[in-house]
């Protein structure tokens, strides 16, 4: 999927963004690996995570931004991993993602493709940034969990880290989010067979 989100202010993902992309790093604004465990949690943390991802009137109160964002991505973060460890069905969690996309206004947008016409949607551009910013992640979700499947969204298994991430390796067993946890695990492991 292309980014779709090109119009004028108060908010737009950036052009080069993909909003499945968005999605994830989004979710893993928490991560207790990272030095600073909760990117939500303080105003200029919050600014500087979207100012990478989205081009936004930066005259804003950014402690009512990322409170607000926070307690979204929490509420997201519950349910997505409730679904990812098979604790939600496909079709709870397709209700609830349908629930929140319900409550911000698409705009159906003709795209010209060399030869061909194809329609996306696009969040109205009388959202506020903040309801931009939850609709662009929960559609960034569920066109994930539509590209992918379901099979393919995990959360890594390399403790403390609790990042979600899409598996596009071949077979579909990735366990782990990258290298750095990889390497922490199976560190871990030999350590905890070498003392036994």
């Amino acid at each position: 999927m292309k980014s779709e989100i090109t119009f004028q202010h108060p908010a737009r993902l950036r052009p080069e963004r993909l909003p499945a992309d968005f999605a994830l790093a989004f979710v893993n604004t928490y991560d207790p690996v990272r030095a600073v465990t909760d990117l939500l949690a303080n105003p200029e943390h919050c600014r500087v995570f979207l100012s990478e991802w989205c081009e936004l009137d930066w005259d804003l109160d950014w402690g009512k931004i990322a409170r607000r964002l926070q307690l979204f991505r929490d509420d997201l973060r519950t349910h997505l991993i409730r679904f990812i460890t098979a604790e939600v069905p496909l079709a709870d969690f397709t209700r609830y993602l349908d629930h929140k996309l319900e409550h911000w206004p698409w705009i159906a947008r003709p795209v010209a493709e060399e030869k061909s016409v194809r329609m996306i949607f696009v969040p109205s551009p009388q959202l506020k940034p903040v309801q931009h910013v939850e609709a662009v992640v929960t559609r960034g979700i569920a066109d994930l969990i539509a590209e992918l499947g379901p099979e393919r969204l995990h959360q890594c298994q390399s403790q403390p880290c609790e990042e979600i991430f899409a598996d596009h390796s071949k077979s579909g067993r990735q366990r782990f989010c990258g290298k750095r946890c990889a390497t922490r695990f199976n560190v871990a492991m030999f350590r905890k067979r070498k003392t036994s």
